[in-house]
């Protein structure tokens, strides 16, 4: 049945509109008029391109124009459509923009595609939705690019303009192309979507001189190291290829990268001018290490910007296996000397580094580094002292081979320098480190410094130097402090005296009668030690900083054994006058055996006179020494990678 004149009429006149609407549509959205001010997006706009929808954004478009609008950052409806992942809607507002410049006749020089446009940041639609790690998106806005005609510029900030054939070499503001954030983003099918459209951007250094084949390499990713490798004129810009392998710890990318082709990436450097066998020595990479010295006969021999070799790299951070590696395969390496004229053992001692140094004291064949002196004279042994560290030095004198008493060219024995550097009021660490030289009778080079009876005592309570003359005013607080001490102590005593007199009748433990004869006794000592020793203080108020030190001596034992004293009398009293339950004693008993000794391990080492002369006495008291930096010290410095 055909159609009526009037209903062929009427459709006529529909597509006569649909013509007229879709033509004021593409007016509205071209807006081809240069801007006097930036148009930013209506929320309208946004809302569509944010949440991909297309019908909104057709209405959008019909009411106004849309191509120029971008948001506060720059962006266009383009680059929204690209972050938030929407194909569907990206797919058409690239063909819409296509019909609404075939309808330009001609097309406006200041107008460029939304392909092609830049936001505030420098990014283009391919930038962002690399980022972002659309996959879809990227593979769309990648095969669009490609069609675009060659002539075509992209205009970058600072007027630098490049062709559309290059626009995947295009770096935003920080330096970085569309492959080194799809890098960033970790998203490896968008990274070798990317390398498949020109492998060339793999080599291209940001600002950070980090290229994509560099952050690739430092992710362990093989399968992309491996695209980016397959241009044979590949280039190795920026930071050091080899040395983000070994970052990685992937020995494959590390093969790839060490063979004759890429000769000259072992002789690559990274930011602090390492070589890639003194960087793998110093993150402890032991197979990265091994695989560098199969294919590299020198590079143990290479020496660093800062004078030190690979094998010293290695000692500086503790790696005792990469030690082991360099020495397999170089034995000889344990000879070289850094500039300062150091050895392995000087630079481990230095660094604290308690594995090294007993790995090379272990050795017999090692022997000759131990006293061996630096361009300074100094032993290891003194550059562990001057460092400060209390358990390399307490390892190295517990070694018969090393002379304790050699000297430097300042004519300073170990002991010396400690003193030499050491506070007047010394830090922990400084306090072990003395004491560690002291017990075992480290002597002082005499015969170079004049006799002076506060300086033979050590630092306990003070050191004096060269022109410098400690004032009794330092001690001021010192003395108050243990003055407070004594006198607690003493009242203590005295009131729990009167506290416990007797065992009570109805008990019939054995214990008790004992318990109450204990707590007599060092109630007794505690109470008189005390008084002692507030005495002695008040004499040290007359200010006179010789009587001072003396009395520190003197009283620094007499306050600790009153502060023992007093704790056993606070457990036997509590034995007396605990009632007849069984947990009671038992409970004591345990809290007792725990802290007792807890609290002789920290008053021991700091009260006891480590300078005593008998051997004997010294050697008894570096236990309690060896416990008490066991506990509260950790000889491991902070790993600067």
């Amino acid at each position: 049945m055909g159609k009526s004149d009037i209903e062929i009429a009427v459709l006529r006149h529909r597509k006569a509109r649909i013509r007229e609407l879709r033509h004021r549509q593409l007016l509205n959205a071209a807006d081809v008029s240069p801007p006097e001010a930036i148009n930013y997006m209506a929320k309208r706009l946004y809302m569509a391109a944010t949440e991909g929808n297309i019908d909104e954004f057709d209405v959008v478009v019909f009411e106004g124009p849309v191509l120029r609008e971008i948001t506060p950052q720059g962006n266009t409806i383009l680059h929204l459509a690209a972050i938030y992942g929407h194909v569907q809607l990206l797919e058409h507002i690239i063909n819409f923009e296509r019909r609404v410049m075939q309808n330009w006749d001609p097309i406006p020089n200041d107008y460029q595609s939304l392909l092609l446009r830049p936001n505030f940041h420098g990014d283009l639609p391919l930038h962002v939705a690399a980022a972002a790690g659309h996959a879809p998106v990227v593979i769309l806005l990648i095969n669009h690019l490609r069609i675009l005609p060659n002539g075509m510029q992209i205009l970058l900030r600072e007027g630098r303009q490049e062709g559309v054939q290059d626009c995947w070499l295009v770096k935003n503001n920080e330096g970085n192309t569309a492959l080194h954030l799809a890098l960033k983003a970790n998203r490896q099918d968008v990274a070798l979507a990317l390398i498949a459209v020109d492998v060339r951007v793999s080599y291209i250094p940001n600002e950070e001189r980090a290229s994509p084949l560099y952050m690739a390499a430092e992710a362990g990713d093989e399968l992309l190291v491996d695209q980016m490798l397959q241009n044979p004129a590949a280039r190795f810009e920026g930071k050091s290829v080899v040395h983000a392998a070994i970052k990685s710890r992937n020995i494959a990318i590390l093969n790839s990268l060490l063979v004759p082709m890429y000769g000259n990436l072992i002789n690559s450097r990274d930011e602090e001018k390492r070589s890639p066998l003194s960087y793998a020595a110093s993150v402890g990479y032991d197979d990265g290490v091994r695989r560098l010295l199969q294919g590299f006969e020198n590079v143990p021999y290479v020496r660093d910007h800062d004078g030190f070799f690979p094998i010293h790299s290695a000692c500086r951070r503790g790696h005792v296996g990469a030690l082991e590696v360099i020495l397999e395969f170089c034995p000889d390496t344990i000879e070289l000397l850094n500039l300062q004229g150091q050895n392995v053992l000087h630079i481990a001692a230095e660094c604290g580094k308690n594995e090294v140094v007993k790995y090379i004291l272990r050795n017999e064949k090692y022997a000759v580094l131990i006293n061996q002196k630096d361009h300074k004279g100094n032993t290891p042994l003194h550059l562990a002292t001057m460092s400060w560290y209390p358990k390399i030095v307490h390892t190295l004198i517990n070694d018969g081979r090393v002379n304790v008493g050699e000297q430097n060219k300042l004519g300073f024995t170990a002991l010396d320098a400690a003193e030499e550097c050491m506070e007047l009021n010394p830090t922990f660490r400084e306090r072990l480190t003395w004491m560690a030289l002291e017990c075992v009778g480290t002597p002082r080079a005499l015969k170079l410094m004049p006799y002076d009876p506060l300086l033979a005592h050590g630092p306990q309570e003070g050191i004096i130097q060269a022109n410098e003359i400690p004032s009794a005013k330092k001690y001021k607080d010192r003395v108050n402090t243990l003055l407070l001490l004594a006198i607690l102590v003493a009242t203590v005593a005295f009131s729990a005296a009167f506290s416990v007199t007797k065992v009570p009748e109805e008990s019939k433990h054995w214990y008790k009668p004992v318990a109450l004869q204990v707590f007599v006794v060092s109630n007794t000592i505690a109470m008189y030690s005390a008084v002692l020793t507030t005495v002695a203080l008040i004499w040290a108020q007359l200010g006179d900083l010789v009587l001072i030190l003396n009395v520190f001596r003197f009283v620094l034992p007499l306050l600790g054994f009153a502060l023992i004293s007093m704790s056993v009398a606070f457990l036997a009293g509590m034995f007396v006058v605990v009632g007849n339950q069984v947990w009671l004693p038992l409970l004591l008993a345990a809290s007792g055996g725990i802290f007792l000794p807890m609290l002789v391990l920290l008053v021991v080492p700091f009260v006891l006179p480590y300078t005593s002369s008998p051997t004997l006495f010294r050697y008894v008291l570096r236990y309690p020494f060896w416990l008490l930096m066991l506990i509260v010290w950790n000889d491991t410095d902070d790993d600067l990678e």
